[in-house]
């Protein structure tokens, strides 16, 4: 009996001593970076997240299939159309911007020519509603124009109040990389 304890013993300071001298390695968590989402426009309106469909899905406007996202360059002005089209929301962005010849930089707008457009809905009365009777003040900064690639990055925001409906959008945290130009 007393040997049994004698080794109980000797086998507890062994094992005690075994895992005070292991050194515990802690999990290192790098932190993410997030990157941004290339052929997709997002941003917030009025606080809440919003995401365009993929440039890949193409969908119905107005009658025509047209790709989720869409970007083009007429002359220097800039149009981009973002989609979204999921169940209960189906909702865009019409984006028109004058350019200036280096076609980076920093635009600000007010006019109704050239503008950030929000619709809430993409059915066509909506569509006039919204385009033809508002207020706002938007800001877009090219921040990447690749003519060989024909792809552009930028950011955007813009508070805009449609005259028919009263209702404000607020739309913070706007973005768009890399997406393709028709």
């Amino acid at each position: 009996m007393k040997n049994l304890l004698k080794y109980s013993s000797l086998a507890l300071l062994t094992f005690t001593l075994f895992m005070s001298s292991c050194k515990k390695t802690e999990d290192t968590v790098t932190p993410s970076t997030p990157t941004a989402k290339t052929g997709v426009v997002t941003c917030k309106i009025n606080g809440t997240a919003w995401e365009s469909d993929a440039r890949s899905q193409n969908t119905f406007f107005l009658d025509t299939i047209v790709p989720s996202v869409e970007a083009t360059i007429d002359g220097d002005t800039l149009t981009l159309m973002a989609l979204r089209t999921r169940t209960g929301d189906s909702s865009a962005f019409l984006m028109n911007v004058l350019l200036t010849p280096t076609r980076t930089g920093t635009y600000n707008m007010t006019t109704t020519d050239y503008n950030i457009f929000y619709l809430p809905s993409t059915n066509v009365m909506a569509l006039f509603t919204t385009l033809f009777s508002y207020t706002a003040s938007s800001t877009m900064t090219i921040t990447k124009f690749d003519k060989a690639n024909h792809k552009i990055s930028g950011t955007f925001n813009t508070t805009m109040t449609p005259t028919a409906s009263g209702t404000t959008y607020t739309v913070t945290e706007g973005a768009f990389t890399d997406v393709y130009l028709d």
